[in-house]
């Protein structure tokens, strides 16, 4: 029987621990799930391409960042290919994968994906279907990001995302072609807000800070989760 859908409806529920240590589960609307699936599309270039991406997944089913290569791969004609967990630690295993099926996106954290890409570097191999290389889920350094931009960004996207589960997995992402030379030890800007998200700078008292004042990251817009299961 064919079930009405509206915007309301829960598309899913994920736990994470956030900054408790403690599990809470996220419960996320369609609402969310379809704004996060046309802001991957408009921001990512998606449906420019001609042709469906061909996505490497290698985060755990229980990790948001599935959600949004399945979904990035099924709302735009793409593949997902599923990486085993013993090749996700082996650098060559992974440059086959990516060079077999023609990877066009990849996505995982720094902690892989600069060893990986240091693999490519000094074996000298190319990775020429490869077009858009994403990194999140946690510090990027900018030294790190300026070198790989300036080693494999020649007709490349090299992407630092940012987001948390409670708005829907990305919130915003950084990308520059001729990154600056970074000052000292410091990260890799999380970049500007995907369409329907906002972000704040907030300080103690929940105003917004002034240019250079520390504060408190807020996000808001269409991209924010119900709650926690069972909390509200």
């Amino acid at each position: 029987q064919p079930v009405n859908l509206q915007p309301h409806h829960l598309a899913y529920t994920i736990y994470t621990s956030g900054s408790t240590g403690r599990p809470k589960g996220v419960a996320v609307e369609h609402r969310a799930l379809v704004n996060a699936a046309i802001a991957w599309r408009v921001g990512y270039g998606l449906d420019t391409a001609g042709v469906g991406p061909r996505i490497l997944q290698m985060a755990s089913l229980s990790f948001d960042v599935f959600a949004g290569d399945l979904i990035r791969a099924l709302t735009n004609g793409g593949t997902l290919y599923l990486c085993d967990a013993d090749t996700r630690l082996d650098p060559e295993g992974l440059v086959t994968l990516l060079r077999e099926h023609r990877i066009t996106q990849f996505e995982s954290t720094p902690g892989l994906i600069l060893p990986l890409m240091e693999h490519v570097r000094e074996t000298g191999t190319t990775l020429p279907d490869l077009g858009m290389l994403i990194l999140g889920s946690d510090t990027l350094r900018a030294a790190n990001y300026r070198r790989l931009v300036t080693d494999f960004g020649s007709g490349r996207r090299i992407i630092n995302s940012y987001g948390v589960t409670e708005a829907t997995i990305d919130t915003c992402f950084y990308e520059d072609a001729s990154p600056p030379e970074p000052r000292g030890d410091e990260s890799t800007p999380i970049g500007r807000p995907m369409a329907n998200q906002r972000l704040y700078v907030l300080d103690v008292r929940g105003q917004p800070a002034g240019v250079g004042v520390p504060g408190e990251l807020f996000i808001g817009g269409d991209g924010l989760a119900r709650g926690y299961h069972e909390r509200g």
